[in-house]
């Protein structure tokens, strides 16, 4: 028997059936060709199907590990919340907790975190701020460090900033280099200070300063003592918590062994009979010791605080050398002001 024809007889079985360039039935050919669309995981000649079909599958649905793998950002958001703390101790450490990364919340923004009423959070913010863990602002609180750094940063949302800048801007005009200044504390003193200590011409020579700085309040010490050229001389004493003022018996000891060529006053109040006021008393004291000490006496005020009398009396407006004043000025005060030789410098 010839054994090349009887496996030419032979039909073929099996995954070699198919295999390409193998002798198929040429209509089972045609019918495969006619039926494949391009693309299409059928079209596929029937050689290795096994491999094939495993190939497809795997390539139209993921494997087990694929289906348990995490989804990224949507299966973060997807994931259900922890019950909110509803205890007061773990409300404020979950509080803290924002309060460390954000430095700033809101009423709305913790009612709506924790799920509890507004009323609820404002007693809770209070409390806070008695214990010294926040400090309290409109609509919310805001970290402690934040809170200090509030009285360096300029109010741009207050409508009299614009006001104020324009006196701190005229007001550091008057500095010289080399000279020693003051500075009793408020929001006009600060930009003045920051101005002042920013000129380009304010640099050390020959070793000796390009400028001296004697601060009365905390927050204006902290921007002087950034700048190489300035030496800052900072008074002693008891901080108070809202206006950075140095105030007491150090304080006043400290400044009475110093001697400055230009003070630069800022105040609440500006009033004929008055003069120039403030709230606390224990600051007018320390102020009023800077005044004595001090060749040129500047005070700094806007428009607004002109007829306002605050608690404590700083010093008479005869005191004062200059007057920088922003907004319109009364006939009176300036009549005044002309009686009295004070230098007015409108702004």
């Amino acid at each position: 028997m010839n054994l090349r024809n009887s496996s030419r007889d032979q039909k073929p079985t099996g995954a070699g059936a198919s295999r390409p360039g193998s002798r198929a039935d040429p209509a089972a050919a045609r019918r495969t060709d006619l039926g494949a669309t391009p693309g299409s995981a059928s079209s596929a000649p029937s050689a290795g199907s096994a491999s094939g079909a495993r190939s497809a599958s795997s390539a139209s649905s993921p494997t087990p590990f694929e289906q348990e793998a995490p989804a990224g950002p949507r299966s973060e958001r997807s994931a259900p919340r922890a019950k909110p703390p509803t205890d007061r101790s773990s409300r404020w450490d979950h509080v803290l907790t924002l309060l460390s990364s954000s430095k700033r919340l809101t009423v709305a923004e913790v009612a709506e975190e924790l799920g509890i009423s507004e009323s609820t959070v404002r007693r809770d913010f209070r409390e806070m701020e008695r214990a010294q863990l926040a400090r309290r602002t409109h609509g919310g609180i805001v970290a402690v460090d934040v809170a200090y750094s509030l009285a360096t940063v300029p109010r741009t949302t207050d409508e009299h900033s614009a006001r104020r800048e324009r006196v701190a801007d005229r007001a550091a005009g008057l500095v010289e280099p080399g000279q020693i200044i003051g500075f009793n504390g408020g929001r006009t003193t600060t930009s003045t200070s920051r101005r002042a200590v920013a000129r380009p011409d304010i640099d050390s020579r020959d070793g000796s300063p390009g400028l001296t700085v004697v601060c009365a309040a905390l927050n204006i010490a902290t921007e002087a003592v950034l700048r190489p050229s300035v030496r800052t001389v900072v008074l002693g004493g008891v901080a108070e918590p809202y206006s950075f003022e140095l105030t007491g018996p150090l304080a006043t000891a400290t400044m009475r062994d110093l001697w400055l060529d230009t003070m630069f006053v800022g105040t609440v109040g500006l009033d004929i009979s008055a003069g120039l006021t403030c709230n606390s008393d224990a600051e007018a004291g320390v102020t009023r010791i800077m005044i004595g000490h001090s060749r040129r006496v500047v005070g700094l005020a806007t428009a607004d605080k002109v007829g306002h009398r605050a608690l404590a009396g700083i010093c008479p407006v005869s005191v004062l050398t200059d007057l920088i004043i922003a907004g319109p000025v009364p006939e009176d005060l300036r009549a005044h002001l002309e009686e009295t030789s004070v230098r007015l410098h409108e702004v």
